[in-house]
């Protein structure tokens, strides 16, 4: 590698861009806006991660090679994807190699996008945060993020915000509260209409709704049908015993 770096990024120059983050996480949160974003947007692959360090492959989308670790833009807007996981040692160096990139292009905004398990059902689900400062986290408060005080992020998302911060960049983590056991679009729309906000992008999170909905809709069929059978097994196990 360059200069026995273990990470290269592939990046054209984008003045004063708002990178928006989405890695794989808890329900995959964050890898479903990103993917979403992109494609909403009608964003082109502009770049890509280099590094021995991630898996041997190639990912193929309509019909061509993608590398798994790369970058969407348009006009001044760069999003983030990645499509396996990344190891924390390779975070790391991705993100710090991204900070000094967006360092010297005088990013607007770093945004990273996450989920955050409840383990339990509720309505609505809310969007937590955390800016790199304090008028960043009243901006959060206004848009009706509710403030992460206590507690950790991981992955990507938490790296990035705490290296964006050391150097003195504008940047969020957005979380979306989820249950966690299955990829969750109505949480990852529930991010990306926070980040409608804080960017003024025009899209509408409405196919992501729908696919939440179809996915709830299955879900509660499933519920239903364990239901039937337990009960089916109560009544086989009252007429042989009671």
């Amino acid at each position: 590698m360059e200069n026995e770096k273990p990470v290269k990024l592939v990046l054209p120059e984008v003045k004063n861009p708002t990178l928006i983050e989405g890695y794989p996480g808890i329900g995959l949160v964050g890898h479903i806006a990103a993917n979403f974003l992109a494609k909403e947007l009608g964003m082109e692959m502009i770049g890509y991660v280099e590094s021995p360090f991630i898996p041997p492959m190639a990912l193929i989308l309509e019909g061509k090679p993608n590398p798994p670790l790369r970058f969407y833009g348009k006009d001044n807007i760069i999003v983030a994807v990645a499509d396996v996981y990344v190891p924390p040692t390779l975070v790391n160096e991705i993100a710090s190699e991204l900070v000094n990139y967006l360092s010297d292009m005088k990013a607007k905004k770093v945004i990273c996008m996450g989920g955050i398990g409840i383990g339990f059902f509720k309505e609505p689900l809310e969007v937590w945060g955390v800016g790199s400062s304090e008028d960043l986290n009243r901006e959060l408060g206004d848009n009706g993020v509710k403030i992460l005080q206590y507690g950790s992020i991981m992955g990507m998302s938490g790296k990035l915000l705490w290296e964006a911060s050391r150097k003195g960049l504008n940047a969020y983590a957005l979380m979306g509260e989820t249950f966690g056991d299955r990829p969750d679009p109505r949480a990852a729309a529930n991010v990306l209409e926070v980040v409608k906000k804080l960017t003024n992008l025009d899209f509408s999170t409405e196919p992501l709704l729908q696919e939440a909905r179809m996915i709830e809709e299955q879900l509660r069929k499933m519920h239903e049908q364990m239901e039937l059978a337990r009960q089916r097994a109560e009544k086989q196990y009252e007429d042989i015993y009671l």
